[in-house]
């Protein structure tokens, strides 16, 4: 997505998520195989007016200078809209969907900024063609830009945290393209993503309160909210999409301290298992708290120039 920047040949690729809380960064670099396999994941809580200072300690920190950014916007600041693929040349397409959507948004059209990325097509069951148009309002975008411009990074893409993700699952989705999904959760938000191969077919956020988790009181509640949140994207992946759910679910978060995989394994039909680490790096890497923090920062710098 938003990949209008010029790539900058260095080794590695850094990811980055700014966040109203703080900065997310990965470092990847390609083992043996040629696979980007990632080797640094970091997170620092800072407020707005301590990021530039913040991204630079972190910088000279881990001698990141001149290495080319993968940026990841954060999942509250962008939305995402599936469109009946419009009928224009394929270079008139982001113009055009553009258009499509200005009746959609809560905001002026020339406030916003636009990309597009495929919609499967084996997805579609009988529907037209269709595209995904991602929104962003266009000062948040900007701001974001300007950060990293007077940084040390070489800003070459702009993505969004779904596609991060997507980054992640496709590794467990394999050669074979088999189906793989991944419920993503830190305090305040969650996540979940399916995928096929390279292709994302279905993203949802949600709320998620990591407080109420450990509330013995709301325990039950949060846990039936996840496991609805879940059931939901699986039913929609099956009877809308036509595609065949997986039979497991690659859990990370919230906390390394709780045993989430153990408490809704008896609310899903699905199999569910805390994601492996050894699959994005090259050592091995504990599933701590900066880890889980920085994990769509780990996919934006897994980011593919094909993808």
């Amino acid at each position: 997505m938003f990949s209008f920047l010029k790539a900058k040949s260095k080794t590695g690729s850094v990811g980055l998520e700014i966040r109203a809380d703080g900065l997310g960064l990965a470092l990847a670099r390609r083992d043996s195989t040629g696979q980007m396999r990632g080797s640094e994941c970091i997170y620092r809580a800072c407020s707005a007016a301590e990021r530039k200072t913040t991204l630079s300690e972190l910088i000279s920190e881990y001698r990141l200078s001149g290495l080319p950014c993968n940026l990841v916007l954060p999942a509250d600041q962008y939305q995402t809209y599936p469109i009946e693929l419009p009928n224009v040349e394929e270079s008139e397409l982001a113009d055009a969907a553009r258009w499509k959507i200005k009746d959609m948004l809560d905001f002026d059209l020339e406030s916003a900024v636009t990309d597009v990325y495929d919609f499967p097509k084996d997805a579609l069951r009988g529907r037209p063609e269709q595209l995904n148009v991602v929104v962003s309002r266009k000062a948040v975008v900007q701001g974001y830009v300007d950060l990293v411009a007077e940084s040390d990074l070489e800003l070459v893409s702009i993505d969004i945290a779904d596609l991060a993700l997507r980054n992640i699952a496709r590794l467990i989705s394999g050669e074979d393209q088999r189906s793989a999904a991944i419920l993503y959760l830190r305090p305040g938000a969650g996540m979940m993503v399916l995928v096929k191969g390279d292709s994302l077919y279905l993203a949802r956020h949600f709320d998620f309160s990591l407080q109420s988790l450990n509330e013995p009181s709301q325990q039950d509640s949060v846990i039936q909210h996840l496991a609805l949140e879940v059931q939901r994207s699986f039913d929609y992946f099956e009877s809308q999409m036509g595609q065949v759910p997986p039979q497991e679910i690659y859990l990370f978060g919230p906390d390394p301290s709780v045993p989430l995989a153990n408490m809704l394994g008896g609310s899903i039909a699905a199999k569910v298992t805390m994601l492996d680490l050894s699959i994005c790096y090259d050592a091995e890497q504990a599933a701590g708290l900066e880890a889980i923090n920085g994990f769509t920062a780990l996919g934006g710098a897994l980011r593919e120039a094909s993808l």
